[in-house]
């Protein structure tokens, strides 16, 4: 008899987060770790090769650092192990609306039905000049998924609303669809009388608050609606509202405003939390049109405009053949340095909307996702995308959503998710740094003056950056720092002016501390070869004076 001990069997206690891209699948490996749960692989391919190829993919990812004893159990581990996943709407949801009586109302319906999640694909408007027949025509020829009639009771006439009701009733006599009336409860009735039974559904009027933001309850209904009409917008579990509810949760947890970009093939999500306040504040919207497939590359005068923004010579035909490869194939990766400059261009414009938009404001830490903006070929593309396309005025943390994990840690249920986030707190997001951004200044003068103390480390400054100018300053990962700034009269840092010298603590990263005085937006030199040459120094600075884990293995 052999009473030799038996060693013990080896085990993995592992989960899985999983978030399927319309282009791209990102999929985690969790696994606990001397009593944490820490991220041990992750992987993202195309959402075409499916559920088998991206097992075999993790699999052999962990290979790599597994026990060997695991190593030949490592696919039935993953078969079997808990999964969180989320999928974004493999098709997005196409409203046509109908204002009556002025702007106000057409851009507060707008403003509800986008942040909702729907594409508005067709409008019409008593006062947008066309003839009614044209109207009727655009309607009838635009293939939607449900309607929305709006119109604020203080200023539209019965007959304006009836003529415009049955505008939408004539266009939508052969395909249908489900009628949301925005507007004053005395017409429901007679309006109801124009459709068939149960296609009017009543609801109160948009209406904009101070923050641009789309308020009452019109905005759940047409998040209900979409959930009701259009396969896999499922609540949660839909990967744009898993990215809103993580977002603020990690503002609730670090009492922090927090902004957050999905930058996807078709969705574009942004949030922007305050964790400051209890419950936080939050506003944001999943704009279904606002990825790189929009429809508005397909525009040749989108490309003539991203043509002449770029830093590199690039021909107009050539740039528009490359958004069209993006559109038709969102899940390609670009071809060489030229293909890249047009996705990373394109990728600024989508931002740059996104910062335009009513609601967005400073933030204390910006959070970047999907796959242009996590999966940049360097840390410092991902930074300079950042920066340039949203210009995060102030001194704001910069940080990645490398791995894709908070969308599907944000579609766990509300007593879950605080549990889910604090797990994995330490492996959230990769900080690339921090940016200081400014605003104003007089062109050719010092913006700012900057001094970075280092504990153990001799000081360095002043640093003296001028208006137009951007610069980094070596500050790695895990480091803490003091900075003292001394700013421009003319120079704002976003925050309401208690003086020129302010005092801050920043955070490390990949890329480092960014002094960027370009602007907010950035203003560019007219002609087109100043306007490359200042491009090329930005670019470069950004690439300079490289800190440890500036790699892309870093990330």
């Amino acid at each position: 008899m052999n009473l030799a001990p038996h060693a013990a069997a080896p085990t993995a206690e592992v989960s899985l987060l999983i978030d399927v891209g319309s282009a791209w699948t990102k999929a985690t490996v969790v696994g606990r770790a001397r009593g944490r749960w820490r991220i041990v692989a992750n992987v993202a391919q195309p959402t075409a090769w499916g559920q088998a190829a991206l097992d075999e993919t993790l699999a052999a990812r962990l290979a790599i650092g597994a026990d060997q004893r695991l190593r030949d159990r490592l696919r039935e581990i993953l078969a079997v192990a808990p999964r969180i996943a989320c999928r974004t709407p493999r098709r997005t949801g196409r409203l046509a609306i109908a204002a009556i009586a002025g702007e106000h109302s057409a851009a507060a319906a707008r403003h509800a039905a986008e942040a909702a999640g729907w594409m508005v694909a067709v409008t019409s408007d008593p006062d947008d000049g066309r003839p009614l027949a044209e109207r009727i025509a655009a309607l009838s020829a635009t293939d939607v998924d449900a309607w929305l009639l709006a119109a604020p009771g203080e200023i539209a006439t019965p007959e304006q609303v009836l003529e415009e009701a049955s505008i939408v009733a004539a266009a939508r006599h052969a395909r249908g669809g489900p009628v949301v009336w925005a507007g004053p409860h005395s017409l429901t009735e007679q309006l109801a009388g124009l459709f068939e039974e149960g296609a009017l559904r009543a609801i109160a009027p948009a209406e904009i608050e101070d923050g641009g933001q789309a308020s009452g309850p019109l905005r759940a209904d047409l998040e209900h609606l979409l959930e009701q009409v259009v396969e896999g917008h499922e609540g949660r579990r839909a990967s744009p509202t898993g990215f809103r509810r993580a977002i603020t949760e990690l503002a609730r947890q670090e009492h922090l405003r927090i902004g957050g970009i999905d930058l996807g093939a078709h969705y574009a999500t942004w949030v922007l939390a305050d964790g400051r306040e209890e419950p936080p504040m939050v506003a944001g919207a999943a704009l279904a049109s606002g990825g790189l497939g929009s429809i508005a590359f397909g525009s040749p005068q989108v490309a003539g405009r991203l043509a002449r923004e770029m830093s590199g010579h690039v021909d107009e035909l050539a740039v528009a053949d490359a958004l069209q490869n993006l559109r038709s194939r969102p899940g390609s990766i670009p071809n060489g340095e030229e293909e890249l400059g047009v996705a990373m261009a394109a990728g600024r414009m989508q931002l740059a909307s996104i910062a335009a938009t009513p609601g967005w404001g400073s933030v204390d830490v910006l959070i970047g996702a999907g796959r242009l903006i996590a999966g940049a070929p360097s840390p410092a593309r991902a930074m300079q995308l950042m920066l340039d396309g949203i210009r995060p005025v102030g001194i704001a943390q910069i940080a990645l959503d490398r791995a894709g994990v908070l969308p599907p840690l944000g579609s766990v249920s509300d007593d879950e998710i605080a549990e889910a986030i604090g797990f994995l707190r330490d492996d959230l997001v990769v900080p690339l740094g921090t940016a200081i951004v400014s605003r104003g200044g007089r062109p050719g003068h010092v913006a700012f003056r900057v001094t970075l103390h280092r504990a153990g480390w001799p000081s360095i400054g002043p640093v003296e950056v001028r208006v137009g100018q951007v610069s980094v300053l070596p500050l790695a990962r895990g480091e803490q720092a003091e900075v003292e700034l001394q700013t421009d009269e003319s120079v704002s840092l976003g925050a309401a002016r208690r003086g020129r010298h302010v005092q801050a603590q920043v955070s490390g990263g990949s890329v480092g501390l960014v002094l960027d005085a370009r602007d907010a937006p950035i203003q560019l030199p007219r002609r087109t070869d100043d306007r490359r040459s200042v491009q090329r120094a930005w670019h470069e600075a950004l690439l300079a004076e490289p800190v440890p884990e500036r790699s892309v293995s870093a990330l």
